[in-house]
């Protein structure tokens, strides 16, 4: 699921830095049998997007290349930038990138094209794969969204190959402030409805100082990915039905859809169909909102107390709950994928299992990747470090999400990234009030329903219903 405008950084090799405390315990668990500089010598090119996972694979990345004695390549650019680069490489068949940033819903059109490598044959190599490596230390959540077996819908999910490494994971909660809920009275919102009313009263008793509401709202599919996806699904709508037909236009959805674009056009900032992620994250820092409902990675940019004037004023709460009491967190996972044009497979995979590592992980939550290895969230470090955000209540979050309400909820399919662009679309519509909110989603599942039409989408699930 990233910055502004950022130059495309020239590729570069990586010069040689001190080695941190995770990296020397990473080399000395190679030891043993498992060869780690069987691939010496041999080059790889990494292609990264700006996000924490990227930052501790650049800062950590030196032990790799002590332990190995694999030569690294890699090239950084901002989100915007990265998946039209990387997708003219996949399509193109030059294989320039060997090891890329990846998440679920890109992995489908990947691994249908068969631009991706799958990686159960890698793990399962006892050669290319270090016993203590514990694949089993995944949380299961995290290794389901990045299987599929090709079969559009819900049903293919966690089925088939596994098309990506999860190394970094993001799941959804309230984060508000609590110094101005403990100044007016307000109880932390339970339920949606909660949170709507919860908003009016803020508006009410700040008097314009603030924004009730932070949420993203741009022409973008990360707009439905985060915070929004995970509440329809928590207030009892969804995105398709059993039969892959559309299923934001149904009632639950639609009564959501209002409720939730009406409270941010109210208020919220006018500036909401234009929010990117990052907008959100840099937003909440400056003070001017109250409640935002979105990714648990943005916290230490949140809690940085040298530029967030929110810094120890914050509370954290699960995601408010539905009319039945669900309360459901979508994921997006980071990781990384082997290109299938890869000229140095074995070394590519070992930089994945280097990445996706115990200790690695570890090093990387510094700069705010939460882990997808139970062993990793429930380390010291992780312990200490979750722990002192609101008093211990954003660990109590996330271990909930962890292990109660975290799941993958868009129906996998090829089209995906498309179903999404055509969604936020729809809610521009009724954002502005060019049509009432049913009109809006209507007219969504009847583009999505063609869209699915028109790519086979449709016919391959059929096909897939007889088997």
């Amino acid at each position: 699921m990233k910055k502004r405008a950022y130059l495309l950084m020239a590729m570069t090799l990586i010069l040689s830095t001190v080695l941190m405390t995770a990296g020397v315990a990473f080399a000395e668990e190679g030891k043993g049998d498992f060869n780690w500089r069987q691939f010496e010598g041999e080059k790889i090119t990494v292609f990264l997007t700006e996000v924490p996972m990227s930052v501790g694979i650049r800062e950590n990345l030196q032990q790799f290349l002590d332990l190995t004695g694999i030569d690294v390549e890699y090239l950084v650019v901002a989100e915007a930038q990265y998946w039209d680069k990387l997708n003219v490489d996949l399509a193109s068949g030059a294989g320039e990138y060997d090891v890329f940033m990846s998440g679920a819903s890109f992995c489908w059109g990947w691994s249908d094209a068969g631009w991706i490598e799958p990686l159960d044959q890698f793990i399962e190599d006892p050669k290319l794969t270090p016993a203590e490596w514990d694949f089993a230390d995944f949380y299961p959540w995290a290794i389901a969204a990045q299987r599929w077996d090709g079969t559009p819908g819900p049903a293919g999910l966690g089925k088939g190959s596994l098309w990506s490494l999860p190394v970094n994971t993001e799941t959804s909660l309230l984060t508000y402030r609590k110094d101005l809920f403990d100044k007016w009275g307000l109880k932390v919102p339970q339920t949606w409805a909660e949170w709507a009313d919860t908003a009016k009263m803020i508006k009410e008793k700040g008097g314009g100082e603030y924004y009730s509401v932070l949420q993203r709202g741009a022409l973008d599919i990360t707009s439905i990915q985060a915070g929004y996806i995970s509440a329809l699904f928590s207030y009892g709508g969804k995105d398709f039905n059993e039969d892959l037909t559309p299923a934001m236009n149904s009632p639950k959805s639609v009564e959501f859809t209002k409720l939730y674009i009406d409270t941010i056009r109210e208020t919220g900032s006018p500036d909401w169909a234009s929010m990117m992620w990052y907008d959100v994250q840099q937003g909440m820092p400056t003070g001017k909102y109250v409640m935002v409902v979105d990714g648990d990675n943005f916290i230490p940019t949140y809690e940085n107390a040298e530029s967030s004037q929110v810094a120890g004023k914050l509370g954290y709460a699960p995601i408010p709950a539905g009319p039945e009491g669900a309360r459901i967190s979508n994921i997006w996972t980071w990781g990384l994928s082997m290109n299938s044009k890869a000229k140095n497979k074995g070394a590519a995979w070992l930089f994945m299992v280097w990445a996706s590592g115990k200790d690695t992980m570890t090093a990387f939550s510094g700069v705010g990747s939460w882990p997808t290895r139970t062993s990793v969230w429930n380390s010291d470090k992780l312990v200490e470090l979750t722990s002192k955000y609101g008093d211990g209540e954003f660990r109590k979050v996330l271990e909930g999400n962890y292990t109660e309400r975290a799941r993958w909820l868009p129906a996998p399919m090829v089209d995906l990234p498309g179903v999404w662009n055509l969604w936020i679309k729809g809610l521009h519509n009724y954002y502005y009030q060019q049509m009432d909110a049913q009109a809006a989603m209507d007219q969504v599942a009847q583009e999505v329903t063609t869209l699915l039409t028109d790519s086979g989408t449709m016919e391959a699930f059929k096909a897939a219903q007889q088997k």
